[in-house]
């Protein structure tokens, strides 16, 4: 799939990319990151992306590097997403809401992400999840809505947008400065039946099945090395059979499942094996890479996105 994020999302746009580096805008921000899938060679010159830009992060080892500041730039400032839903309020009971008008139930779905620039090249937002975004919005009106879960879930933009939709989001991620980061986001959007907890996705899967609790809608973002909370390591390739068959002890027997992976280890058909495998009760709509597309044409690897329901 390519797909131009700027037509869902008016305040991204992926500029220019080329030469393992891309030219995006968050706002009214302005950023060069480097890119490893932009192989090919960009539209636009070195001059015009430094002149159009107000930072590069520059690699200066695997791990780390530095940002290079060309124009002044806050040290956080925010991006807004609001999209037009049929929602259910999340006071009514589906009876109530099926005997609604359409127009009764449409209401804006509105999130505030907060951006700063890191000691890495993540700045606290994937802007390529809205496409996510706009498939809980889509399905959330056919599943249960009590309960949604993201695992790995960063700074919890995708958990504040599924909270719109849910009468209770749980947030998991082992880094606890993220966590903090999602609260934030949270507040600034308005929201408050968010669970927020630090710890290992793993370990919180686990103690889940033992509680015998489960979910309407799952979201997981696994990377391809981490450390949980308590050092504990995780290594994709090692442990993401065990995860997937936990999380789907843990998933309500109608639910849906997304998924993003950016380890290319199991792109294409051995990925969907391990999915038949681990979910035999979900059906696959969607397991297939996604590349983003600039405003002249280049094209970057979103990662490969899954989404599963049952």
């Amino acid at each position: 799939m390519e797909i131009c994020l700027h037509n869902l999302w008016n305040e991204y746009e992926l500029i220019d990319c080329g030469n393992g580096r891309k030219l995006e805008r968050f706002g009214e921000i302005t950023l060069i990151r480097p890119e490893i899938t932009a192989t090919g060679k960009p539209h636009l010159s070195e001059a015009q992306w430094k002149e159009m830009a107000n930072a590069e992060f520059v690699e200066t080892s695997k791990n780390s590097g530095r940002w290079d500041i060309f124009k002044p730039i806050p040290e956080t400032w925010r991006m807004e997403y609001t999209s037009r839903s049929h929602k259910r309020p999340l006071s009514v009971s589906r009876r109530e809401a099926d005997g609604m008008s359409t127009a009764s139930q449409r209401e804006e779905t509105h999130i505030t992400a907060e951006l700063s620039l890191t000691t890495s090249k993540h700045i606290g937002i994937f802007p390529e999840q809205v496409i996510n975004w706009q498939f809980i919005e889509r399905e959330s009106a056919s599943y249960g809505h009590e309960s949604f879960l993201n695992l790995f879930g960063y700074t919890g933009l995708s958990t504040v947008f599924a909270s719109n939709f849910f009468d209770k989001a749980t947030h998991i991620d082992s880094i606890r400065k993220v966590v903090e980061w999602t609260r934030r986001n949270a507040e600034n959007s308005g929201r408050n039946n968010i669970r927020l907890i630090t710890e290992d996705a793993q370990k919180f899967v686990e103690r889940e099945i033992k509680r015998g609790n489960k979910y309407d809608g799952i979201i997981l973002d696994p990377p391809a090395i981490g450390s949980g909370a308590k050092n504990e390591k995780w290594i994709f390739d090692e442990m993401i059979e065990n995860l997937l068959s936990n999380v789907n002890q843990i998933a309500k027997r109608k639910s849906f499942i997304i998924m993003n992976l950016y380890s290319h280890s199991v792109f294409g058909m051995e990925i969907r094996e391990l999915l038949h495998k681990s979910f035999p009760n979900h059906n696959i709509e969607m397991c297939e890479e996604v590349k983003g597309l600039s405003k002249f044409g280049g094209k970057i690897s979103h990662g490969m996105f899954v989404w599963m329901k049952s």
